[in-house]
Order: structure tokens, then sequence, then C-alpha cells
């Protein structure tokens, strides 16, 4: 997507920025408020965007006042509760990305994939704990070992699938070609038609306990080998939806990708450009280029930039920066969607067109 791309340059330029050594540091505040530096907020309104972003890095929620639904939700997600000797204890849950909390930390086309898959495995998983061996030389031992790998498959890939910023291509592809074989539906149609022909751990599992069309004799043994059919055919059946899906939640700029995965991969991003901002802090002060220092140091950018662009002092650059990625940003993805992310990238380019030439000016 083009956006991360220029968010991924965006944050390259900053951390270029970074020269001197830096030093570990204590940093306070919301919405990148540091030293009273970054939070040049109106007044009378700095007291509500402290309160909302302590809400939002606390809950990964940005607060809405005709929301209650949606602060419950992101409350719930937030916080475990557990009774402990008659006391009530929580725990709080660190989260690096804001999405709508009310759907979930999956969302958009990716939430339906990860629906479709634990649908399957809610089928998948009884039957494969159902399955009784058809052959008389019974080795339990083996039966439960080869059971066990692809339960433990099935597990994995869904749980996968689940991934909040998006599930590991090669992983889920991994997980198939050890249940089936292969990870790809195309040339395989012999397994889609006659399912008893599966290889990998499905094709160990129905060798291993007898699997057969001409191996059973009674009802109930014909049922125990038509539900080891119907645990291929979910499998094959799913691995053709992400084979068909799966390039749209890849990471790199080639076509359409989901909005859902996208835009919290990209909050994910903007974290990265507050916490590279917060480093270059520290590597002022580490040469003792202080607070006051950077309010009254102007930047000049000798007509380098396309637009003739206006001085700017050190502190109001990188306070917009802070503020830019850290509220604006995911307000405006969240109330906009398509149109907002349309509108970080030129604001981020014109950030990073600023931030090159201030690089390319002091070499």
């Amino acid at each position: 997507m083009e956006l991360e791309t220029e968010i991924n340059r965006f944050t390259g330029a900053v951390e270029d920025a970074v020269t001197y050594p830096i030093l570990t540091k204590e940093i306070n505040g919301y919405g990148g408020s540091r030293n009273g530096e970054s939070s040049s907020l109106p007044a009378g309104g700095s007291l509500t965007r402290v309160a909302q972003g302590a809400i939002r890095d606390l809950l990964g929620w940005r607060y809405r006042a005709d929301d209650p639904k949606g602060f419950l939700s992101a409350l719930t997600k937030a916080v475990d509760l557990k009774v402990v000797e008659d006391h009530t204890e929580w725990t709080w849950r660190s989260r690096t990305f804001m999405v709508q909390a009310d759907i979930g930390a999956v969302t958009g086309a990716q939430k339906s994939i990860y629906m479709r898959a634990k649908a399957a495995a809610d089928q998948v998983l009884p039957l494969l704990d159902g399955l009784t061996p058809l052959r008389s030389d019974s080795n339990e031992e083996q039966f439960e070992s080869v059971r066990a790998i692809v339960r433990n498959a099935w597990t994995e890939l869904v749980n996968e699938l689940a991934e909040a910023s998006g599930p590991k291509i090669q992983r889920v592809d991994t997980y198939f070609k050890q249940l089936l074989g292969f990870s790809s539906p195309n040339n395989h149609g012999i397994v889609f038609s006659h399912p008893e022909k599966v290889s990998g751990s499905l094709g160990k599992l129905g060798k291993r306990f007898g699997f057969d069309k001409d191996g059973y004799l009674k009802v109930h043994e014909e049922q125990n080998f038509t539900n080891f059919l119907i645990i291929v055919d979910y499998t094959t059946s799913l691995l053709q939806t992400w084979h068909a899906q799966k390039q749209f939640l890849k990471r790199n700029d080639e076509g359409h990708k989901y909005l859902g995965t996208q835009l919290i991969r990209l909050s994910e991003e903007l974290g990265v450009i507050v916490e590279s901002v917060q480093e270059v802090y520290a590597a002022m002060d580490s040469v003792f280029f202080g607070p006051e220092e950077r309010q009254v140091a102007v930047l000049n950018f000798d007509n380098q930039l396309s637009n003739e662009v206006e001085p700017i002092t050190v502190s109001e650059l990188l306070t917009w920066i802070e503020q830019f990625a850290s509220v604006e940003s995911p307000q405006l993805i969240e109330d906009s969607g398509k149109d907002g992310v349309l509108i970080v990238s030129d604001t981020l380019q014109q950030l990073r067109d600023m931030l090159n030439t201030i690089v390319n000016q002091c070499r």
C-alpha cells in the first residue's frame, strides 16, 4: 500500500536525523507530551486532550462521548479480571494499535477469513477426536501421535489467521503443506475429487488408521471413514479460500489490499514514528540541545523543495510530526477511511520532504 511505503520512508528520514548517541530517559505524557514541549495545545482544551490521550493509550480506543458500547468493549479487551480470595484483581493488556473496539482486533475482510477458518475448525476438531482406526493391528501411540500433529496444525492455522496485523503468509502456507502435502490448489485436483488420496499429515493419518474405501464392512465404519473424508474436504476448501485471498494480505505494494488489516499495520507504523521522535529528543538532550533551545532554533529550507517552505523551529517541526502521527492520523483514518488515508499520505509526503531537505543540508 502506497501509504505504508511513505510511512516507512518517513520513519527512515526521522531516524537519519538522529546523529548523536542516545541517552535513556523517562518520557511521560500522552499524545507526545514531553517536558511540556510537545503538547502545545490550546488553553482550556489541554486537559481534555490529555484525558483522551490516556484513554487511547490505555484502551487502544479513541474517545467518543456517544459511543458507550465501544468504550465498554475496549475496556473489556484491555483489562483481565479475576476473583482471588473474595476480591477482584485486574491486569492491563497493552495494545500497540487502535481499531474499532466493537468489531475486535481482527477487522474487515481478514475477520471474514478468520471466522470462516474458525467455523471449519469447530467442525473438524470434534470429527478428528472421534476418529477410530479400522486396522486390526492397532498401535495407540502411533494413532495419537499423528492425530496430535493434525490437531496442532489446524489450531495454529486458525490462530495465525487471527493475528491483528495480518497473518504471516509463509506460516499459513506451511500449515497447509503440512496437512495436505501442498499449499496451492493448482495441479492437485485429484485430492479434491478423491480426498482419500491426500498426502501430508492427513494422508499419514489415513494410512495409519486404515482408511480405505474397501477397508470397512459395517455402517459405523463407513461413517468413521466418511468423517475422515470430510476433514480432508474442510481443509482443501479452506485452502482454496486462502489461496484466493492471501494476495490481499501480503506486505507489499502490489494491487489492492484489505483496508482493515492495512489500517492496523499503519497504526503500528505511526507508533514507530512517534517513538523515533522521542529518540530524536533524547539524542538532542544528550548534546545539551534542550527544549528551550529547540523552541528558538530556526530551520531554513533554502527553497530546495518544490514549493517554498517558510522557516520553522526545531520544536515546531518535531511537535507537528509527533502530533500528526499520534493524534491526527489515527483520527483521520478512523473517521474517514480511505479518504483520510489520502490526506495522511499527502501530509507525510510533505513532512518527509522537509526532513530529507534538512538532513541533506547538514551533510
